[in-house]
């Protein structure tokens, strides 16, 4: 088996659970377990201080110690200042999620060989940097990672595959810490991403979070005190409410005592009813985003013809029942919508059904522009190439100079869709030098090209000297590691005890 080289495997790093997938020799992706015979991992770690070994799965989720205990940090994965300090070390989410990869590399390989080339998933509404991030904590886990795939579309694929799902489809993808919206045609061997839409931090933790919110009001009516008076005693509370929300989800009543016998104990009993009351605000949101993605391809619910689902929140009931009221028909649910983007995943490695994807985000630039209306010029984001364009592509876009004698034109790579410069993600510059001693309103044409690799290249072309410039976009920011960090830490993590 060590000889052995596991091929056409695919990764869903989960915000709750994570999954290794690949794809047998007749074709078919199956789940590969971990070491403890679990089909999914979650994605928790427990440092622990005595052995200094790094416990990741479920032994790090009843690990009891909430102070020591890392959970959902892929909803940090786009923030370069968030770290975990804990014994002096501090820890960013790509190293945290290294950890995840590292634990599903060495158990998996013990059944399918050497696992080298992967996939991994990502959220469709993943920025640069998150994508970036995926990448690198692969990497620090001494994996090459050959693509990133959007995690609804890896799920369309295994829906394609066992299901014979084609025509038009919308994958509502609610998982622990995203939703994504995707709609996409299918037909025969060619699967065409028509629009991505989702929000980043919407998901079963957050659901998690209302609900220990009721507990904590029906343990202040029976005691007459708060229930969480610290970040531990909610992280505790937390660690059992993703339970009782599984409960919920087939029970219409569940009780519980809640408490200690020092601090004071309560028979608290939770209905389905009052949850899903409690998270309407919540589903209203998801509804609305599936309202949106259709209005901005111009369709209606009729033009759909399959719903699927993807993601373990969409096991809540109210869910399925408010897509069901929304598009007339039941949405479609393989069983096992956990599994099915790791198991997409691997069949996108194997690459037996052509994709075509769209932009994740817009790419523009920073330009002054006059408002139309007022006639006051100031500093605006300027778009490119648009959210959802298919790609590959490539579009221009001409500007003129500022200001006379300029001998240097900048160009400022922004990623998202805002007008507004603060909210857009500057993700590379570009700067061509020109001949000095030219007017103001000189034309410039800015390029951008997306291949279907998720690679950017960006274009600066001076039509007056007939200079140019292009550059790879690479987000080099804060928190973004080279390749010499990445080796150096990869090499301290081979080290670390991973159970």
């Amino acid at each position: 088996m060590a000889d052995k080289l596991a091929r056409y495997v695919g990764i869903d790093l989960g915000t709750s659970t994570s999954a290794l997938a690949h794809v047998r020799e007749d074709g078919n992706p199956e789940i590969v377990p971990n070491c403890d015979g679990e089909r999914l991992t979650p994605s928790v770690v427990f440092f622990d201080q005595f052995e200094g070994v790094k416990l990741v799965g479920s032994a790090a989720k009843d690990g009891g110690v909430p102070e020591r205990t890392v959970k959902h940090i892929k909803k940090h994965m786009d923030d370069p200042t968030y770290v975990v300090e804990i014994d002096g070390e501090r820890w960013t989410p790509t190293e945290i999620s290294a950890l995840f990869l590292a634990k599903l590399r060495k158990d998996c390989s013990c059944l399918i060989g050497k696992i080298d080339e992967v996939v991994i998933t990502v959220p469709a509404n993943f920025n640069e940097l998150a994508r970036k991030a995926t990448v690198t904590a692969g990497r620090l886990a001494g994996l090459s990672v050959k693509r990133i795939v959007n995690e609804p579309t890896a799920a369309a694929l295994y829906y394609a595959h066992t299901q014979s799902v084609k025509g038009r489809v919308l994958v509502y993808d609610l998982g622990g810490g995203t939703l994504d919206i995707t709609v996409l045609d299918i037909e025969n061997d060619q699967v065409d991403i028509l629009l991505s839409e989702g929000a980043r931090h919407l998901g079963g933790s957050d659901f998690d979070s209302v609900l220990i919110e009721l507990i904590g009001q029906q343990y202040k009516a029976q005691n007459g005190k708060d229930l969480i008076l610290d970040e531990t005693q909610r992280r505790r509370l937390l660690a059992g409410a993703e339970d009782t929300k599984k409960r919920l989800s087939k029970l219409n009543t569940v009780s519980e005592k809640i408490g200690s016998e020092d601090f004071g104990l309560a028979e608290v009993e939770l209905s389905r009813d009052a949850f899903e009351n409690a998270i309407r605000g919540l589903l209203t949101r998801t509804v609305m985003l599936v309202e949106q993605a259709l209005d901005n391809l111009g369709m209606t619910p009729d033009d759909i013809d399959h719903v699927v689902l993807v993601g373990g929140s969409t096991r809540i009931p109210k869910v399925q029942e408010l897509l069901t009221s929304q598009f007339g028909k039941a949405p479609i649910s393989c069983g096992n919508v956990d599994e099915c983007v790791a198991l997409g995943a691997a069949l996108f490695a194997q690459r037996a059904r052509r994709v075509s994807e769209v932009c994740n985000h817009s790419y523009g630039t920073l330009a002054i522009i006059e408002d139309a209306a007022t006639g006051e010029a100031a500093v605006r984001n300027s778009v490119v190439i648009p959210k959802n364009t298919p790609i590959p592509c490539s579009m221009s876009q001409v500007y003129m100079t500022s200001e006379d004698n300029e001998e240097v034109i900048e160009v400022a790579i922004t990623q998202g869709e805002d007008h507004d410069p603060r909210y857009v993600d500057i993700v590379g510059k570009i700067s061509l030098k020109v001949p000095p001693g030219r007017p103001a309103g000189c034309r410039v044409i800015v390029t951008y090209s997306y291949d279907e690799n998720q690679r950017v290249r960006a274009q600066i072309y001076d039509e007056d000297s007939g200079l140019r410039k292009d550059i790879d976009i690479e987000y080099k920011g804060e928190g973004v590691l080279g390749d010499e960090e990445i080796e150096s830490k990869s090499a301290y993590l081979k080290q670390i005890k991973i159970a």
